[in-house]
């Protein structure tokens, strides 16, 4: 897990020059899709062999917590460009014959972000610095860049992609090859726009049928040590900063045999090198069994989720930092990638006899999964003392998809619902095992002190956690240009959940406008699945109201 220690706290690529050259693109990008607007299709042909496609997305929210006030909390302005030139065809490339070689094709995919919340908000401008706000407003870089190959019955892709597997939405399971960036709105964005690419050579060969089985293939994936971690912000001044059940602080203090310390933590944050030996790999074989679309995969992996091991024998005291304290406490945390194997299938069959339904089946066997202890561990679970341990993990998600007529709701279209089950078990659970610390007031003899705030760790994980998601859509007026959706998520465990209700309007081919309500619900405890139980508590409701302009082209 990067957090605001590792890759978001890097300097900001957008110096004088960066920044100018962000914002030349941006409007040249504009230029371009206002020349082609009257004529344009869905993607343009610049020439036979070159095709440019993307989109410009304006996208306001508004946090209404507890539905009391209003908050402007983004105000995300994308230009994303992708590009597609297919330089070699019908094994031809600039006139010579390329043999078996058949196709050949380069693919770039380019985002370019300016977040003007940080300048428009005037809180903003007064939380963040100039630095700070440089970093977090602005984003441009090459999301995709990839070569593709075939030679049948191979297809080789190289370079900087992204790689989907599995059946699940909402949450994954299988999905697992790109780690997600969490920073900007959580998971409640498409995977496709916050998993993170990486550099991999991957390829598939195409076998075809077998005994018993049809439409197979194999593919395996090599990422010679392009380690990239999941990214998420501890900055809890952040809209979607992280933090755990208590106030939106950082703590600073620590109260030791009735004294008060300075407190601060020196984190290391070496996370895997560029290097051959931090290589992972993945295969996957897919195909028909009758009626059955199934996948058997393996990914032999680094943890994208970092653990802390806290050192607490190598704490140390220095002077105090702060007046009312009588020093300061330093204590080392290292954070551990530990290597992870990643044991999966997927399966979906469509019964059209009875229930004219998909159903969808997913389940994964993971090893080295990074887990904190709590502070009372027993000196036998936790030998090293350093309150971290690695657990085996399954996850097993039941699903299905039905398109099923509502007569009294829509008498033309049909509405496409889909639910999920997700069950996920620790295999050497111990009750100790704890998820995210949480900051609270300072108190000393029954009195609050003021400024100072302490970190406590009362998240306690479960054996079995239990989570369940429903979606349903349909489509109203001419051609279906009305399309509203309703999703819900619940934590069966911590009786909490989260809905949003979206209505899509398409406006035309390429101008499409969307407006969602997404509201947080139920106990406000401390589950896993980050659902209403985090985020819709009092001190830190976070429901909003998002409104998108889309211009694709």
């Amino acid at each position: 897990m990067s957090t605001e220690s590792g890759s978001d706290r890097e300097p900001p690529a957008h110096s004088a020059g960066g920044l100018g050259q962000l914002v030349a693109r941006c409007v040249l990008a504009v230029a371009v899709v206002t020349l082609v607007a009257a004529d344009a299709e869905a993607v343009l042909s610049l020439r036979h062999d070159l095709e440019v496609e993307g989109f410009l997305e304006a996208k306001t929210a508004i946090r209404t917590p507890q539905f009391q006030g209003a908050d402007l909390v983004m105000q995300r302005n994308t230009v994303q460009l992708e590009g597609r030139w297919e330089f070699l065809r019908s094994g031809n490339l600039f006139g010579f014959s390329t043999g078996r070689l058949e196709q050949g094709s380069l693919t770039v995919i380019n985002r370019n972000v300016y977040d003007s919340v940080y300048d428009v908000r005037g809180s903003y401008r007064e939380r963040f610095s100039d630095e700070d706000r440089d970093r977090l407003r602005y984003e441009a870089n090459i999301r995709e860049a990839y070569g593709e190959f075939l030679l049948p019955p191979v297809t080789l892709r190289l370079g900087r992609q992204q790689v989907v597997w599995g059946e699940t939405d909402f949450f994954r399971a299988l999905d697992v090859i790109n780690p997600l960036d969490y920073r900007w709105h959580f998971y409640y964005e498409p995977f496709e726009d916050i998993r993170v690419p990486v550099s991999m050579v991957r390829g598939i060969y195409d076998i075809g049928k077998l005994p018993f089985l049809d439409e197979v293939f194999v593919e395996g994936i090599w990422i010679p040590g392009d380690y990239s971690p999941t990214k998420i912000s501890l900055d809890p001044r952040r809209p979607w900063g992280f933090f755990g059940q208590g106030v939106r602080e950082s703590a600073n203090t620590i109260i030791v045999g009735g004294e008060v310390f300075d407190f601060s933590t020196a984190v290391t944050n070496d996370g895997p090198s560029f290097s051959l030996k931090n290589s992972e790999l993945a295969f996957r074989l897919k195909g028909l069994l009758g009626p059955v679309d199934f996948s058997l995969n393996y990914f032999w992996t680094i943890s994208a989720d970092a653990g802390p091991k806290v050192q607490q024998d190598l704490a140390t005291v220095g002077p105090p930092e702060r007046s009312g304290s009588v020093g300061t406490v330093v204590l080392p945390v290292d954070l551990a990638y530990p290597r992870s194997h990643v044991v999966g299938l997927s399966a979906n069959y469509a019964e059209e006899a009875f229930t004219q339904t998909v159903f969808r089946v997913e389940s994964t066997y993971t090893t080295g999964v990074p887990v904190s202890l709590a502070a009372d561990v027993p000196k036998a679970l936790d030998p090293d003392g350093n309150l971290y341990e690695t657990s085996k993990r399954a996850v097993l998600m039941i699903g299905f998809d039905r398109p099923t007529w509502i007569k009294p709701l829509n008498q033309i279209t049909t509405f496409f619902l889909s639910g999920q089950l997700f069950w996920r078990h620790y295999l050497d659970f111990n009750r100790f095992f704890v998820g995210f610390p949480s900051v609270y007031p300072a108190e000393l003899n029954g009195e609050t002190l003021q400024g100072r705030f302490v970190s406590r760790n009362t998240d306690r994980l479960t054996e079995d956690e239990l989570a369940a998601t429903f979606l349903a859509t349909t489509s109203y007026g001419p051609g279906g240009l009305w399309r509203p959706t309703l999703l819900t998520a619940y934590d069966i465990v911590g009786t909490a959940g989260y809905t949003h209700l979206e209505i899509e309007h398409i406006y035309s081919a390429h101008l499409i406008f969307r407006l969602r309500e997404a509201v947080f619900w139920g106990n406000n405890g401390e589950g896993p699945w980050f659902l209403g139980d985090r985020f819709g508590r009092p001190g830190d409701s976070r429901n909003e109201t998002v409104f998108s302009i889309v211009f694709q082209f």
